[in-house]
């Protein structure tokens, strides 16, 4: 009969016991002469660090492609256009690594830009402003496709990112969308008008006030008390002309309108904006008849007291 190892060892020390004092027999289920607890030899290691979300996300196909921003310290103060992307990690980053590569996919004319991020303090988010190009045009182009290429990075043991599971080639890729030159004209009186303050009337009755200068900024405030607040301002037509009436909010807020002078509500189209400005999240639009008719403009009821918008009259075709 042929003996295990373990049961040799056993047999052995019985015999020669002082010869096995320092002998431990090996572990069951492995061979002796093999490291115990390597696995074989292989070490399965730490996972390495990836892109946990990113702003504009992957893949995104309508990125607003500027950001209008009022820029004080300027040598010119005034109005500038910007865009600011992100990217998030799964952990702590080497803050001394900051450079990523922008990319235009379709356009080889157009020179790939090296951008210097800015790390948060704890290392894992890296934000990235783009301004206007020297040579001029907007940060980004309009309906055009980029790649961000995060590659240079490492994260704070000095290995590449993994770009799974949301950037998997290490580049955040995505798509432009088409630039809306109304709101962005709306974004610039936000910021350099001056706002014209207004107190809502409790009812149509109670004098509301006029809010039907074009371009102007308006800041009104709603009565009412314990969270429900709402209001009324009211609107002129022009004498000949029928116009299309936007009003490009600060929030969201609800509006109705009525046509007074013919006693009939006008319908109201109210619709999230792109992120052109900080000044804008929503546009109301209706349609004012020609003939100095007199609109109700009725807001809320609502959670807040104040707020703002631009108010934006534009001739029907």
């Amino acid at each position: 009969m042929r003996l295990t190892p373990v049961i040799a060892l056993f047999a052995a020390c019985a015999l020669a016991p002082l010869a096995c004092d320092n002998e431990t027999p090996p572990p069951s289920g492995t061979d002796a002469g093999t490291d115990a607890g390597t696995d074989g030899g292989t070490d399965a290691g730490e996972p390495r660090t990836s892109v946990s979300s990113s702003q504009p996300a992957e893949s995104a196909s309508d990125l607003y492609p500027v950001e209008m921003y009022y820029d004080s310290a300027a040598s010119r103060p005034g109005v500038y256009q910007r865009k600011v992307l992100s990217v998030t990690f799964s952990g702590p980053m080497d803050p001394s690594r900051s450079q990523v590569t922008l990319t235009h996919r379709s356009d080889s004319s157009i020179e790939p830009r090296t951008l210097s991020g800015q790390w948060s303090s704890d290392h894992r988010t890296l934000t990235v402003t783009l301004l206007a190009p020297e040579e001029g045009g907007p940060p980004l182009e309009e309906k055009s496709p980029y790649t961000l290429d995060l590659t240079q990075l490492r994260d704070e043991a000095g290995q590449p990112i993994d770009g799974a599971p949301v950037v998997g080639d290490g580049k955040l890729d995505f798509t432009t969308g088409a630039r809306d030159g109304d709101l962005e004209h709306a974004c610039s009186h936000t910021l350099v008008n001056t706002p014209v303050e207004h107190n809502a009337a409790p009812s149509k009755f109670a004098s509301p006030p006029a809010t039907d200068i074009g371009h102007a900024r308006y800041r009104l405030t709603l009565p009412g008390t314990d969270g429900a607040y709402a209001g009324y301002s009211e609107f002129i037509s022009t004498p000949d002309v029928d116009e299309t009436i936007s009003l490009y909010l600060d929030r969201e807020v609800a509006l109705s309108v009525r046509d007074e002078t013919e006693s009939v509500d006008a319908p109201v189209e109210v619709r999230a904006m792109p992120p052109a400005c900080a000044g804008v999240t929503h546009r109301a639009r209706f349609s004012a008849m020609a003939g100095d008719r007199l609109y109700s403009l009725h807001f809320g009821p609502a959670s807040f007291t104040t707020f703002e918008f631009i108010l934006e009259r534009q001739d029907k075709k």
